[in-house]
């Protein structure tokens, strides 16, 4: 009987691990957020071209440690930068042109969202030139489709 009730005993605490410690009936529960690039809006002028990029997060858990890469299009400088950007080193020749920009977010609480701004010279020669973002956190993403965008600058 001993060895019986050890027995059930071990197997009761084995099911309770491979349930994760729910009870019955209740919903399993994963640790999950949905980072995601909401918008993405390029404009330029006359002089310079700026980037918008909206960061959203939703699946019931934060978005921790949250970045944004943003890759920049062939032959720009960049003019301004929000805080907690930085730009990859420029070459020896021509330092004002950078490849990419990442920018730390922190955490990112569900449903909320960060805003970023760029601003950038006007990309050299006739061809079109397009930027792209892509977003991601320390979080599993349960949906990684919906963390880059790209757009042609107009």
């Amino acid at each position: 009987m001993r060895r019986t009730q050890g027995h059930l005993a071990s197997s009761l605490l084995v099911l309770t691990l491979g349930l994760g410690g729910r009870q019955f009936g209740q919903p399993a529960q994963s640790w999950q957020a949905d980072i995601q690039i909401r918008t993405l809006e390029v404009r330029k002028s006359k002089t310079q071209v700026s980037a918008r990029v909206v960061i959203y997060t939703q699946h019931d858990d934060d978005a921790l440690d949250a970045r944004l890469l943003i890759l920049l299009p062939v032959g720009v400088g960049i003019e301004r930068l929000d805080t907690g950007c930085v730009a990859t080193p420029g070459p020896s020749n021509v330092p004002s042109l950078r490849a990419a920009v990442t920018c730390e977010l922190g955490s990112i609480p569900d449903r909320g969202f960060r805003e970023v701004g760029i601003t950038m010279t006007l990309p050299t020669g006739g061809q079109q030139k397009r930027i792209g973002v892509f977003t991601y956190s320390g979080t599993p993403d349960p949906m990684p489709g919906n963390n880059y965008a790209e757009r042609t600058i107009p």
